[in-house]
């Protein structure tokens, strides 16, 4: 009997506990029969099967009806950093956000352009891709990074909209504040101070990938474009000193200093019928990397002992520095003379470019875009000396993104060191086979001279059996003949869709 009580005591609890239309005062079922309980609990099983459950509130999430014309705009530059691997180059695929075409196009070779328009949508920062005035500082193709990218647009601002009479009622401390241009139909905007703006920088970094950071955001001038207001650019490419003379390398890249014709050092693409192909390197130095990289356990091997090439230059052409690094690497092999560099900028002599590869697009950085201070004023932290909490954010994020990157480094350098270690036949006299490392093994190999080695970069090595010197090798068309002959066949293609469009039907 106490055990039947007790069962139904607490059957009755858990039932009316689930039951939210219950308004029953709390009854005295201590002293009930076990009939009177039992009965009590079939009529609150009836109530509690014929009650809906409450329906659990939805996540709210972006306003579709957001109504962009409440906020007024304001043109800003974002410096961002971004790793280039994962992606197919800096460039969108048109604008993905009002073309469900293109979407399908981005989401199948995502961009980090891409990733950064969907972060401004999400965050109603823009209301298109086309309509924010965008301008990027420099295009970088797939694979290659960025520590200092800029690019330059309208978003929305948290300021508001002011009639002529309260701006001339403002404070001369807020009158600077003031702007007006044709991103707000000609209304004044009253700014907020820096510190008092939307969080551009937290907002974006929630959204975006971990290999796309923003590092600052700055407010600039209507007229500002992060392509045309850059001063200078800075590139670096990571090398491993293995195989190279790194003395002659230097030695070769001080002749790319000053102004010089590169259109031997570059890609050429006819569409764009570019004429001039003199570019100024500002400075260039190739330098060590500041600490050692480990390499199946031996840091003071040549395969762990790094280096980059820092260069300075106001402008580049498309492939130029992959071109330059290609023609450095060459000299350090003491496959090329140092002079090679004087031959291919003498335009006149070496009017079509010798067909050669590029270097790899894995170890190039885009690693800074130089703005005058007047221009651009990065903003790092909204209360600087009191509000470090973005800062710290990014160091996170960045530092788990290093552990990764760096865990997956190290396995794969103690699986490359078992495989050095690991004995292999390798034949002996009399037939008996004798067991050795194969690092003794790969050394032999790698010491065979009837075949030669083009060091690339980031791994990549082209073999020949023969080296062909760069100038005895066959040359493409000078530029003025393959811009005219883009032009001819353009102008042959126009004429063709011409006259199809003209023909008579049947």
């Amino acid at each position: 009997m106490q055990i039947v009580r007790k069962w139904a005591l607490r059957s009755i609890a858990f039932i009316r506990g689930m039951s939210a239309s219950s308004t029953q005062p709390t009854m005295e079922y201590e002293n009930w029969t076990k009939e009177e309980l039992i009965s009590r609990l079939r009529s609150l099983e009836g109530k509690s099967t014929m009650e809906p459950a409450e329906t659990p509130r939805k996540r709210k999430g972006p306003r579709d009806n957001f109504d962009f014309s409440k906020f007024p705009q304001r043109k800003v530059a974002f410096k961002f950093s971004y790793f280039g691997w994962p992606y197919y180059g800096l460039a969108r695929q048109g604008n993905a956000l009002g073309s469900e075409e293109k979407q399908k196009q981005e989401d199948q070779y995502p961009t980090i352009e891409g990733e950064l328009f969907k972060a401004l949508a999400h965050c109603k920062l823009i209301t298109g891709e086309s309509e924010c005035d965008y301008s990027r500082c420099g295009r970088t193709d797939r694979g290659v990074s960025g520590f200092g990218q800029v690019v330059a647009l309208y978003v929305r601002s948290v300021g508001r909209f002011i009639t002529r009479e309260e701006a001339d009622q403002l404070d001369e401390s807020q009158r600077h504040l003031v702007t007006c241009d044709e991103f707000n139909q000609g209304q004044l905007v009253l700014l907020p101070e820096n510190e008092r703006e939307l969080p551009y920088v937290n907002m974006l970094n929630k959204l975006l990938p971990q290999e796309i950071r923003i590092l600052a955001w700055a407010p600039v001038k209507p007229d500002f474009s992060a392509r045309f207001s850059c001063k200078s650019r800075f590139y670096r490419y990571f090398f491993s000193q293995d195989g190279l003379d790194i003395e002659a390398m230097q030695q070769a890249a001080a002749k790319y200093l000053g102004t010089h014709d590169f259109r031997n050092f570059c890609r050429l693409d006819p569409a764009k019928q570019i004429k001039n192909f003199e570019r100024t390197v500002l400075d260039i130095a190739i330098t060590p990397v500041t600490s050692q990289v480990s390499f199946i356990g031996e840091a003071a091997s040549t395969e762990g002992k790094w280096w980059q090439l820092e260069l300075h230059g106001t402008a580049f052409l498309w492939h130029q520095v992959r071109c330059m690094m290609a023609i450095l690497f060459a000299v350090g092999q003491k496959l090329e003379p140092p002079d090679i560099i004087d031959q291919l900028m003498d335009v006149q002599t070496t009017s079509g470019k010798p067909e050669y590869e590029m270097a790899s697009d894995l170890p190039l950085v885009l690693a800074d875009c130089v703005f005058d201070k007047k221009d651009v004023d990065w903003i790092y932290v909204r209360n600087p000396g009191r509000d470090l909490g973005s800062m710290a954010t990014l160091d996170r994020s960045v530092l788990k993104l290093w552990s990764e990157l760096n865990t997956q480094a190290v396995i794969s350098s103690a699986l490359l060191q078992n495989l050095r270690d690991l004995a292999v036949p390798s034949g002996g006299a009399g037939g008996q086979e004798s067991m050795k490392p194969w690092s003794e093994c790969r050394k032999q190999l790698l010491d065979d001279e009837t075949v030669t080695k083009s060091i690339l970069g980031a791994g990549v090595i082209k073999h020949s059996k023969a080296y062909r010197p760069i100038l005895s090798r066959k040359r493409a068309d000078p530029v003025e003949l393959r811009n005219q002959a883009w032009l001819e066949r353009k102008g042959g293609n126009k004429r063709a869709r011409s006259d199809a469009d003209s023909a008579p039907l049947g």
